[in-house]
């Protein structure tokens, strides 16, 4: 594609499920909110992401360390950048009104250039994923479709159970006796997932208003 034709979006996120690393632009192929994103987005060819761990934003300078800052700390390296958007993604951990609250902050605090999505997942990022039992089961290759929580942003966040979180049922799913399922399985799925609507029932505190803030903010580019 020519460069005039390319929207480039910097991602942002907690771990390697989320996003992982990669500040180099490429297709949105690895990472569930870059997979996800490119979904609610129509898939368009014409966009590109750059990939980064939160923790990548100690390096840039503003007033404060939260989750407020680092929101903040985001559009500010995208606009040196000379990126089209930012998209800002955090696990709730049990507290999804604060950490919505303050994202929120951060997202409207400062120029309004580039555009800014910000979403929470409830309690982790691992929850979007148990929505749709049958991308699961073409994703990891299963004999059967398994059986998958109904609401399953009602799991407790791992810090508060470590035995039974989306994270662990993920992994229980494919009967993985590793701490929990592998990055590149958790693409797979993520990738099978064709209906957004399915997510946004079974998500409707951490996902439905992720979704709305990209058609809000990101979606218009193209």
């Amino acid at each position: 594609m020519n460069r005039e034709q390319r929207v480039v979006i910097e991602v942002f996120g907690e771990g390697k499920t989320d996003v992982g690393h990669d500040p180099k632009p490429q297709r949105p192929t690895k990472g569930v909110v870059p997979i996800l994103l490119d979904r609610l987005c129509g898939k368009p060819k014409t966009m590109l992401v750059k990939r980064y761990g939160i923790p990548f934003l100690q390096n840039i300078k503003v007033s404060g360390r939260g989750y407020k800052q680092k929101a903040e700390a985001a559009r500010k390296q995208a606009r040196r950048n000379g990126s089209h958007a930012v998209v800002f993604v955090v696990d709730s951990e049990g507290d999804l009104k604060a950490r919505s609250k303050t994202l929120k902050e951060g997202r409207d605090a400062g120029p309004s250039h580039p555009p800014k999505a910000v979403g929470v997942a409830h309690p982790c990022i691992e929850s979007w994923l148990l929505t749709d039992a049958a991308a699961i089961r073409r994703a990891l290759d299963l004999s059967r479709t398994p059986e998958i929580p109904d609401e399953p942003e009602k799991l407790l966040a791992p810090s508060q159970n470590r035995e039974n979180n989306p994270k662990t049922v993920l992994r229980d799913i494919y009967g993985q006796s590793k701490k929990e399922l592998p990055t590149k399985d958790k693409d797979r799925i993520v990738a099978a997932m064709n209906d957004m609507n399915l997510v946004r029932e079974r998500c409707p505190l951490g996902f439905a208003p992720f979704v709305d803030e990209v058609q809000q903010h990101i979606r218009p580019l193209f």
